[in-house]
C-alpha cells in the first residue's frame, strides 16, 4: 500500500525521524525523497514499493543532450568540486566473508561459461556506462550490478515484466526521465538506462546513507529495507542477514553483486585469460526527424541498418517515433557529422500519416517485436496470455520465432474495432490503419483506389508503409 505524504514538511518529519531511530547523524536540509514506500512486497521496482521521487521527465535525455555522449575519457580525469554530491562516496566497500566466497566460487566454477558469457558482452558497453555512472556521482562498481540483473542483455526481460539491462519496471523507468510506449522502450537503451539507474541509485544513497543497502534497497524495494531497519535497529546489511529479517534474494543479492565485481575487475586473477570481449565504438547522440524509419538513415549514412538497430535496441518498430519533432539516435561518434547534415534530406522522407501514442496503446500494445533470445512462452507470460492463444493469432504452427518477427497480440477484428472509433474522416472519407503484412498495392486493392491516388491522399513520396501506419482512404461513393 503507498503511503502518500499530504506536504513535504510531513516527509522531512518522517525521514528525519526514520534518520534518528536508525542511528544517522544528520538529516538532509532539502531531501529529495518525496513519499516512502511502507510496503511487504519483496518483488523488485514494485509500483507499490517504490520510493517516489519528483525527477524532471526529461531527465535522462537532459543528460545525455548535455554530453552528446559519455565519453570512456571521463573515467580517468579528476572529480571537479561541482560534480561531488551527498551521493558521491568514492569506492564502494568490497567485504570479503565466507558468502562472498561463495559465490566466488560459483561463478568461477559451476558457472564459468556462463559468467565468462556475461564478461565480454559487458565490455561493449563498459567503457561509456562506467563514465555514466561516474557523471552522476555514482561508484563505478555498480556497473557490475547489472551483470548480476540481466547479463548485459538489453533485450533481457523478467517474469514481472522488468526490462533491459537494469531490469527497470514500466513505472520505475517513466519516473527516472525513460520513454516507454509501443514505439520506443528507453529501458532497452543501455546508456539512457544506466542515467536513470545511477539517479536511482543516488536517490536510494540519500536515503540509507549506505551503498549495500541502496543496491539492496534496489533489489527488494526501499519500503522493505525501510522497514527492515525500522525492525531490526540496524544499518549494517551483514547483521540483516545474519538475523535472517531479509528476503533470502536479497541476502544473496550483496554477496553475488561484490564477487562479481571482485572478479571482474580482475578476471586474470580467477583464471578467466583469454576473453573475446565484444567491441563497439564510442557512441554520440544524434538528433534525427522523426518518424524516419532507421532503414532510411542507413540508406543515406552508409552505415548498415544491423549496425544502427544494435545501437538503437529502444527503437521498438525500426523508426524514430511520430510523436516527436526530433529525436536523439546513437550513431558512432566518426559518423557523427555525416549523420548531421543528412537532417534536411531525412526530413522530406518522414513517414506520413503516422498517429501521435494515445494512452490506452501505452499500456496495451497490439503488437511485440521479437527481440534476440527472447521465446515465445516469455512473451506470452510478459502479456498475460497463453502460448497457444498467440499462435493462434497469429498462425503460427509452430513456437520457434525469428528476431525481427512481429507478433500481434490482439486479433485483427479487435484492432479494426479499436481503430474504426475515429475512422471517419470529413475529407477523405475513411483511414486505414497499415497491418502487419500490407503493401501499398493490397491497400489500394482493398479499397478500389489506384496507388498513385494513395501517395496523393497521403503525401506518400515511395511505394513503402509502415505497420501501424494511418492511410487517408477516399470514400470513390461520397
Amino acid at each position: 500500500m503507498l503511503v502518500r505524504c499530504v506536504s513535504d514538511r510531513y516527509v522531512l518529519t518522517l525521514i528525519t525521524a526514520a534518520a534518528l531511530l536508525i542511528g544517522c547523524t544528520s538529516a538532509r536540509d532539502d531531501p529529495i525523497v518525496k513519499e516512502v514506500v511502507a510496503s511487504d512486497a519483496a518483488q523488485k521496482n514494485v509500483a507499490d514499493n517504490e520510493l517516489a521521487v519528483e525527477q524532471p521527465i526529461n531527465t535522462v535525455n537532459a543528460a545525455i543532450e548535455k554530453n552528446g555522449t559519455f565519453s570512456s575519457d571521463a573515467i580517468n580525469r579528476p572529480i571537479t568540486p561541482d560534480e561531488i554530491t551527498d551521493a558521491t562516496a568514492g569506492k564502494l566497500p568490497l567485504e570479503i566473508n565466507q558468502e562472498v566466497e561463495r559465490w566466488i566460487d560459483f561463478f568461477t566454477v559451476k558457472d564459468r561459461e556462463r559468467f565468462q558469457r556475461f564478461l565480454e558482452r559487458g565490455e561493449k558497453y563498459k567503457p561509456q556506462i562506467m563514465a555514466a555512472l561516474r557523471e552522476q556521482g555514482v561508484p563505478p562498481e555498480i556497473y557490475y550490478q547489472a551483470m548480476i540483473e540481466s547479463g548485459f542483455a538489453t533485450s533481457a526481460t523478467s517474469r514481472a515484466k522488468a526490462v533491459g539491462i537494469w531490469q527497470f519496471m514500466r513505472e520505475t523507468g517513466r519516473r527516472y526521465g525513460l520513454r516507454v510506449d509501443s514505439y520506443v522502450d528507453e529501458r532497452r537503451d543501455p546508456l539512457r538506462s544506466t542515467v536513470a539507474a545511477a539517479l536511482y541509485m543516488k536517490d536510494l544513497y540519500n536515503v540509507f546513507h549506505s551503498w549495500y543497502l541502496a543496491v539492496a534497497a534496489y533489489n527488494a524495494g526501499e519500503g522493505r529495507i525501510m522497514n527492515t531497519i525500522m525492525r531490526s535497529k540496524t544499518r549494517d546489511f551483514w547483521e540483516m542477514a545474519r538475523r535472517k529479517v531479509l528476503p533470502n534474494e536479497t541476502m544473496n543479492y550483496i554477496p553475488k553483486f561484490i564477487a562479481a565485481t571482485m572478479i571482474g575487475t580482475n578476471p586474470q586473477k580467477y583464471g578467466f585469460e583469454g576473453l573475446s570481449p565484444e567491441s563497439m565504438p564510442e557512441l554520440v547522440t544524434v538528433a534525427v526527424p522523426a518518424p524516419v524509419k532507421l532503414t532510411d538513415i542507413a540508406a543515406l549514412s552508409g552505415m548498415p541498418v544491423s549496425v544502427l538497430k544494435d545501437f538503437n535496441p529502444n527503437l521498438l518498430r525500426g523508426m524514430t517515433p511520430p510523436d516527436a519533432g526530433t529525436y536523439r539516435i546513437w550513431v558512432p561518434a566518426a559518423e557523427q557529422s555525416k549523420v548531421e547534415g543528412l537532417h534536411a534530406r531525412l526530413l522530406a522522407m518522414r513517414i506520413r500519416g503516422l498517429k501521435n501514442v494515445a494512452k490506452n496503446e501505452l499500456e496495451h500494445p497490439s503488437v511485440h517485436l521479437v527481440e534476440r533470445g527472447e521465446t515465445l512462452p516469455r512473451i506470452a507470460s510478459n502479456y498475460g496470455l497463453s502460448v497457444k492463444r498467440i499462435r493462434q493469432i497469429n498462425g503460427l504452427q509452430s513456437s520457434r520465432l525469428t528476431p525481427g518477427m512481429r507478433l500481434a497480440l490482439v486479433t485483427q477484428d479487435k484492432i479494426s474495432q479499436t481503430s474504426s472509433a475515429s475512422a471517419i474522416d470529413h475529407q477523405y472519407g475513411h483511414q486505414y490503419r497499415v497491418r502487419n503484412g500490407d503493401s501499398l498495392h493490397s491497400i489500394a486493392r482493398r479499397f478500389g483506389v489506384t496507388i498513385q491516388d494513395l501517395k496523393r491522399m497521403n503525401g506518400l513520396r515511395r511505394n513503402a508503409v509502415a505497420t501501424g501506419q494511418m492511410l487517408k482512404i477516399r470514400d470513390l461513393k461520397g
